[in-house]
């Protein structure tokens, strides 16, 4: 017998206070552990991954230019795109440690010797994006680099070339591969031009250089117009010179198109796909074409806009649709799989440069 009560009572009393006791050791136990979980979280949106370019250990003689100045023109200077570091693929913005007017230095140096000349290069950056997909079995990465070099001639500057172009890598972990083909392109563009006198007539200034987009629009007669040649186009090429490859037919309520068609080979009314094309107009209206529908194009000031979902995922081995949508992976931390932006055409390439995140998904037009 206990004292004070029945048998057994001492026992359940100190068995229901067991789990009060539990659970206030377990809530101080959880304490510092969701803190730790948050500033895990918060060091993960803020982790960056330092990219260097590797120095070339080959020379060239004879180097007509021995200084390199650097002007960047990106809409995004904040990072170089995002990789995905580890066996979670924690996603990283790529942040160069070393200046990247330094590294363009360092690369100069190393590839020229005592026989270079006085002369000086202008190295515009557009784009410099890298951007990883993860597969089933495998990685995809993508660089995307866009960028002019010019000659400075006294106080002007002729350019001697550009390029742009997507590298493509596929493998189970691409990260390093990636930077090291980057990288490569990088110092190759450079290496080729070292020997190479420009070719062109046409003097920049500096300001003319900070503004080549608009000189170049100049040039393009879809940025020179307000009158749209309605009919189909295949590309950005046909788009850009307002040169329709086919005329269609469609319907528009409420300014979306609820169908598009065009005339196949035996003069029979089909319907388009609005993923195989670029863009439409349809009574004067430009419409871009996307695998969701038709998205209307508003020009404002000196540029395409338009607002639609866009996939964050590439296509098979279609490097030229890395093109089209890096603007959008390159730059893209969040991981959904689709969302929705307000998106700029690049006058150079067609390609869709996402400027910001929309919380509201418009509605296309139709789509096959």
């Amino acid at each position: 017998m206990f004292a004070g009560g029945k048998p057994g009572a001492r026992s359940k009393h100190k068995l229901a206070k067991i789990p009060h006791k539990i659970i206030l050791m377990n809530k101080l136990f959880l304490l510092p552990f969701l803190l730790l979980l948050t500033c895990i979280e918060t060091f993960g949106q803020n982790r960056t991954e330092d990219f260097k370019i590797t120095l070339p250990e080959q020379k060239i003689p004879g180097s007509l230019y021995k200084n390199i100045s650097y002007l960047d023109s990106r809409y995004d200077k904040t990072n170089m795109g995002i990789v995905q570091l580890g066996a979670f693929n924690k996603k990283a913005k790529v942040v160069p440690k070393i200046p990247f007017a330094d590294q363009l230095t360092n690369v100069l140096n190393a590839l020229t010797d005592s026989s270079a000349k006085e002369g000086e290069l202008l190295f515009q950056l557009k784009q410099l994006s890298f951007a990883e997909i993860t597969g089933a079995m495998s990685e995809k990465g993508y660089c995307y680099l866009q960028a002019a070099l010019f000659s400075k001639q006294h106080d002007r500057y002729l350019e001697l070339r550009a390029i742009d172009t997507v590298i493509l890598i596929k493998s189970m972990d691409v990260t390093r591969a990636l930077f090291r083909n980057g990288s490569k392109t990088i110092t190759d563009f450079i290496a080729n031009s070292l020997s190479q006198n420009p070719a062109g007539s046409n003097y920049y200034s500096y300001a003319d250089i900070e503004n080549i987009d608009s000189i170049e629009k100049r040039k393009i007669p879809v940025y020179n117009t307000t009158a749209y040649t309605d009919g189909l186009y295949s590309d950005f090429a046909s788009f850009s010179n307002q040169t329709p490859g086919k005329q269609i037919t469609a319907e528009l309520k409420n300014d979306k198109l609820s169908s598009v068609k065009t005339p196949d080979e035996n003069g029979k009314l089909v319907k388009v796909k609005s993923k195989d094309i670029y863009a439409i107009v349809y009574k004067g209206q430009p419409f871009i074409a996307t695998e969701y529908g038709y998205y209307q194009l508003q020009k404002k000031g000196d540029d395409f806009y338009f607002t639609g979902k866009a996939k964050v995922n590439a296509q098979t081995g279609d490097v030229l649709a890395a093109g089209l949508f890096f603007g959008i992976i390159g730059s893209l931390l969040a991981s959904d799989a689709e969302a929705t932006f307000e998106m700029k055409i690049d006058h150079v390439n067609g390609g869709f440069m996402r400027l910001r995140e929309i919380k509201s998904s418009p509605e296309a037009g139709y789509s096959q």
